[in-house]
């Protein structure tokens, strides 16, 4: 069994972090990179006393280290290194020479654990071995050529931050259903979702009703609809798809990997209580553009996903009817309509994507 990473150095006696050079990592002992703070879920293994570029730190306390592998992104507790060390991203030239440089290896020669979306199987993320080596974006412009849609990056709420940080650090990656299972096992009592199952006709069960709403949002294909809703995907197909969170469009915005190119619909992008707007990627996380994107500014992570399974009751069918989706409204939404699409787009039949729409409602309550 894999201990996690603050276990292991307790039970090791030692203290991980040490620090070369500017913007560099070196640790004394083989330690696991996780995917995003107090973590379980391991994507590379930092080797001992080899460097590895330091991208940032955060977390709790700030006492962790993101640093850059070979073809991807982990986070180490780093208690105590100096905020001075922390450098600018790697450019897409050193993630391509990364790529070539080295391979990746798990804990005694065993493949590292990172998702990704892989038209060729069914497997969660949790189960797959790692993948080939992400090809950086390429061909086309690196920075923004005008102002962003948020000129100061909005306010983030605690359930934000907990979205956020399921979101994964590659662009060819989706949420593990682990992981969104334990999202909805941590909010199960909201009100809003227990509405839901109510409109759902699901009362009571909570271990069914968790699976139950695990399997609309994740099904069993590579790809799945808390990915796409929550956190973007098709980053490197074209056009992009979903992102229709506001905390995680600001977050890639702020971060330079997607740029603002206006309103998508007449002079305004803001109407209402939601956003249409246009953006495209910035190498080397993405070259995809978005024509027409939107997402509202009221529902938190659990109030679009209540949204949508309010929805998917009303709007969606299955058993071959003819109903795949509709224009959903309730009284309590404020006056923002949701487009909902469903089918088997992500693996069994499911949600496929939601987001707010001016359009007239066909379906609700």
């Amino acid at each position: 069994m894999r201990l996690p990473l603050p276990c292991l150095a307790l039970l090791l006696g030692v203290s991980l972090p040490a620090l070369a050079a500017r913007g560099v990592f070196v640790s004394d002992v083989a330690v696991d990179a996780v995917e995003q703070p107090e973590s379980r879920k391991v994507v590379f293994t930092v080797e001992a006393g080899r460097p590895y570029p330091l991208v940032k730190k955060g977390g709790p306390s700030r006492a962790w280290c993101k640093l850059q592998g070979a073809s991807t992104e982990g986070w180490v507790l780093c208690e105590g290194a100096p905020e001075s060390t922390a450098s600018a991203a790697p450019s897409a030239a050193d993630l391509v020479a990364a790529d070539r440089q080295v391979v990746l290896r798990g804990p005694a020669g065993s493949a590292a654990v990172q998702g990704v979306a892989d038209e060729d199987t069914g497997d969660s993320d949790e189960e797959q071995a790692a993948p080939v080596s992400w090809k950086p974006a390429t061909g086309c412009a690196t920075t923004c050529d005008g102002a962003p849609l948020f000129a100061k990056p909005p306010a983030l709420s605690a359930m934000d931050r907990e979205v956020l940080a399921l979101c994964p650090a590659r662009p060819d990656a989706s949420v593990s259903e682990g992981d969104v299972r334990r999202f909805l096992s941590r909010h199960y009592d909201d009100a809003r979702l227990q509405r839901a199952l109510s409109v759902a006709g699901r009362p009571g069960a909570r271990q069914a009703n968790i699976d139950w709403l695990t399997g609309l949002w994740v099904s069993t294909g590579p790809r799945n609809a808390f990915t796409h809703v929550f956190c973007g995907d098709d980053w490197q197909r074209g056009p992009i798809g979903g992102l229709h969170f506001l905390p995680r469009y600001a977050q890639l915005e702020a971060e330079g990997r997607i740029c603002y190119q206006g309103p998508a619909r007449g002079g305004a992008a803001l109407k209402g209580d939601a956003y249409t707007i246009r953006f495209k990627g910035v190498a080397p996380w993405s070259c995809g553009k978005k024509h027409i994107g939107g997402f509202s500014r009221s529902p938190d992570a659990v109030g679009i996903m209540s949204i949508g399974t309010r929805a998917f009751a009303r709007c969606c069918a299955r058993g071959g009817a003819k109903k795949e989706g509709g224009v959903y409204s309730a009284p309590d939404l404020g006056g923002t309509n949701w487009r909902i699409w469903c089918g088997t787009r992500n693996g069994t039949y499911g949600i496929a994507t939601l987001h707010p729409t001016d359009d007239e409602a066909t379906c609700g309550e």
